[in-house]
């Protein structure tokens, strides 16, 4: 619930970026609030699937089995933890740049 929540106020930020930029004739800054929702888009679906694919199997899995299964679980769990840097990253960006033009 909390990741869409984050997508969804982002989306609203970068559209409400895009009809501020009107006012001080910016161009592009919306875009980066956009690709951080689209990171927190990615990074939910990699999270489903890790929640319904490996933690089910870590539960019944045997002593050969167990060291893949969380090496496996760990490998996903970076590619999520990178996504969401991403997303703060992008969302950061996009501030800091239009504060920037808002403040010439």
């Amino acid at each position: 619930v909390a990741i869409a929540l984050a997508i969804v106020s982002l989306f609203i930020y970068g559209l409400i970026i895009k009809r501020l930029l009107v006012l001080i004739k910016g161009k592009g800054i919306w875009i980066f609030p956009i690709i951080a929702s689209g990171c927190l888009i990615v990074l939910a679906i990699f999270h489903v699937y890790r929640i319904t694919f490996y933690f089910p199997l870590l539960s019944t899995a045997g002593p050969g089995d167990l060291f893949d299964l969380i090496v496996g679980s760990l490998g996903l769990a970076r590619i999520e933890s990178y996504l969401l840097l991403g997303s703060g990253i992008f969302a950061l960006i996009g501030g800091v740049l239009y504060y920037k033009a808002s403040s010439r």
